[in-house]
């Protein structure tokens, strides 16, 4: 696994020298050590705060009960392994933690891979809608059967909802689809829930291998 860098040529000898390598297929530099990534957070992201998934994303797959038809639909969220979170500190400088071993649900990732989007708009009801209650859109599940919007709110947060884990049966009900990562993937938006809970998800959701690389007919 490796991290793509944004290098400017004239830093390119500071990049360097602290291990970065050249890919000439890609014309990028890029660091294969994930220990190595905060030596290499200027060349990262230009945004004050920001995440770097690695090794792999999943797709995290529920049902819920439409509040407006009443029938069983399927609806999404992201689940994150392994990461990195990184923050501003004072003017310049910028603090950062790792997390890995448990699954943790994201209700949204941002900026959403092109790939990743194609795939789930193939796959699910999943569109940018109007809500009502927020008063602006965005990407959300609507109901297979209805299409009436579930929102983010009752699927993430509610403790009977379909993501908030509080104990085994809930996180047996989930269908994790693992993707690999071609190269860890830099977010500036993770709106992910950590709950006590989380460790449940890997020990009992069902967890299937998915490459949506490959061309689908």
């Amino acid at each position: 696994m490796a991290l793509l860098l944004n290098v400017p040529f004239n830093e390119k000898d500071e990049a360097k020298k602290l291990g970065a390598r050249w890919n000439p297929e890609l014309k990028k530099w890029y660091v294969q050590n994930k220990s190595d990534y905060p030596k290499f957070v200027r060349w990262i992201s230009e945004n004050g705060n920001f995440e770097i998934i690695c090794d792999c994303l999943y797709i995290v797959e529920g049902k819920n009960t439409c509040f407006k038809c009443g029938k069983t639909t399927r609806v999404i969220g992201y689940g994150i392994e392994n990461y990195y979170e990184f923050w501003n500190m004072g003017d310049s400088d910028k603090d950062h933690y790792y997390e890995s071993g448990e699954v943790h649900i994201a209700s949204h990732i941002k900026p959403m891979p092109a790939a990743l989007m194609e795939y789930i708009q193939s796959q699910y009801n999943y569109k940018k809608r109007y809500s009502k209650t927020i008063k602006s859109s965005y990407l959300a599940n609507c109901c297979d059967n209805c299409d009436v919007l579930q929102g983010d709110f009752f699927l993430f947060e509610e403790v009977d909802s379909p993501f908030f884990i509080y104990d085994k049966d809930v996180a047996s009900k989930l269908k994790l689809y693992k993707i690999p990562l071609k190269y860890d993937l830099v977010l500036d938006t993770v709106e992910v829930g950590i709950g006590s809970n989380d460790y449940l998800i890997k020990e009992n959701a069902e967890i299937i291998n998915l490459d949506i690389s490959r061309k689908r007919n």
